[in-house]
């Protein structure tokens, strides 16, 4: 297996950042160049016909080859730049070269991935970053424990982290340098033994319902995230400010460096509190069943169109940044590596389903947080009812009792229908 630590990178010296700038730049000149290239020899292949007729002169030319899109081809076509463009080779050529390789990645998704479409080109936003592809050299200083990574044509530039590495021993297959907000980051890929970190499973089952804000368990668990109001409502106050300042003005670029600095922030605690869950449920218990959702299809604008303009467009915009804020997919990614087996089931009609009797009614869920049965007066929190719905379809049990946290049991005969009414009676 296959596991990432992310460490701070220190060139060490200015004659070595800029080095290391250079190359994350070059990466993105090299990108950009060929798939300039790369998109007229298409769009020539694709708009001439296959054979076009000179009537002056009389004779016929055939339409321009399809280009070849494989890493190879790109990387012959590399080495012709390399050698055209002197200030190429004085920079590390693998590092260089394989922002290539992504090229032809994502050339492969345009033609495989309905959704994907074709590569765009990169701007220079400040956050480059070069790939070190293999042959990676990360070496530890046995009396300071310092780690030192060893960049082509670059030399050794400190690697640091505050939560240590327990991967030292292992090897490193690849290491990823990006610039993040002016600052030096260094993710190394570590080739582990699959028994150090294949997942362990007790033999329990967990159903998890994924909600705005929390998320809650069968077990009766209910996980909320972090309390970010606050860096909300700076961010959004940086947006407004970078919106109403002239594009290409140092005052606008400072405001979004500004904005930018407090979305990674709330990036990196949404992040956390995913991996901390995770780690809890994955504690408790060795398969986790959640819902199958469409969180694309469910976060879409409701705005609609001019002729056919949407309904309540503020209450869904609201909930889709709920959605995305709690993070329905990264929750559900992290516990996909960590749990021994994640089952995903149909999430229809979960929520107004009775986990004790079956009873199926939109009445059943009285509020956002309360659920009462109207046909057997269980009642108790909604998203524990939901995830152990979730837990029945996914293992074929009946609901836990014993997860109902608020009350024992009651039967109302008001709240009864007639045709269960008559069946007790």
């Amino acid at each position: 297996m296959h596991r990432n630590i992310t460490f701070r990178l220190a060139p060490g010296s200015a004659a070595k950042a800029e080095k290391v700038s250079q190359t994350a730049g070059a990466g993105r000149w090299v990108w950009n160049r060929v798939l300039a290239e790369t998109k007229e020899q298409y769009r020539l292949h694709c708009d001439t016909p296959r054979f076009c007729e000179d009537t002056l002169l009389g004779m016929c030319f055939e339409r321009p080859a399809k280009p070849s899109l494989t890493f190879f081809s790109l990387g012959k076509r590399f080495k012709e730049l390399r050698a055209e463009t002197p200030w190429l080779q004085s920079l590390p050529c693998a590092p260089v070269r394989y922002a290539l390789k992504r090229q032809a990645d994502a050339w492969k998704r345009t033609f495989t991935d309905p959704k994907a479409g074709f590569p765009k080109f990169k701007a220079r936003r400040g956050d480059d970053s070069f790939t070190i592809p293999q042959n990676v050299t990360i070496r530890i200083d046995s009396i300071t424990g310092v780690r030192r990574l060893w960049i082509p044509k670059i030399g050794w530039c400190v690697l640091r982290r505050s939560g240590g590495n327990p991967y030292d021993a292992h090897v490193p297959k690849q290491a990823v340098v990006k610039r993040v907000l002016g600052r030096w980051y260094c993710t190394v890929c570590y080739e582990v033994p699959d028994e150090l970190v294949a997942p362990h499973d007790n033999g329990r089952t967990l159903g998890l319902d994924r909600n705005v804000g929390q998320v809650a368990t069968s077990g009766g668990e209910i996980l909320h995230t972090p309390e970010v109001a606050k860096l909300q409502g700076r961010e959004n106050r940086y947006q407004r400010m970078m919106d109403r300042r002239r594009k290409g003005s140092k005052r606008r670029a400072l405001a979004r460096h500004r904005r930018a600095s407090v979305s990674r922030k709330l990036a990196m605690i949404r992040a956390n509190w995913q991996h901390h869950a995770s780690r809890d449920l994955v504690s408790t218990a060795g398969t986790v069943v959640v819902e199958k959702l469409d969180i694309e299809a469910m976060t879409k604008s409701a705005k609609g169109t001019a002729r056919r303009p949407g309904s309540r467009v503020r209450a869904k915009a609201r909930l889709n940044r709920g959605i995305l804020d709690t993070g329905w997919g990264g929750l559900r990614d992290k516990l996909a590596y960590k749990v021994a087996d994640l089952i995903e089931v149909d999430p229809a009609y979960t929520s107004q389903t009775c986990s004790h009797c079956g009873h199926v009614a939109k009445d059943n869920r009285r509020s956002q947080a309360s659920f009462e049965c109207r046909a057997c007066g269980r009642y108790g929190n909604a998203d524990i009812n939901a995830a152990l719905n979730i837990l029945a379809r996914g293992t074929g049990a009946s609901g836990r009792r014993g997860a109902w946290a608020l009350a024992p049991p009651m039967n109302r005969q008001r709240d009864i229908p007639a045709v269960a009414a008559d069946a007790a009676t």
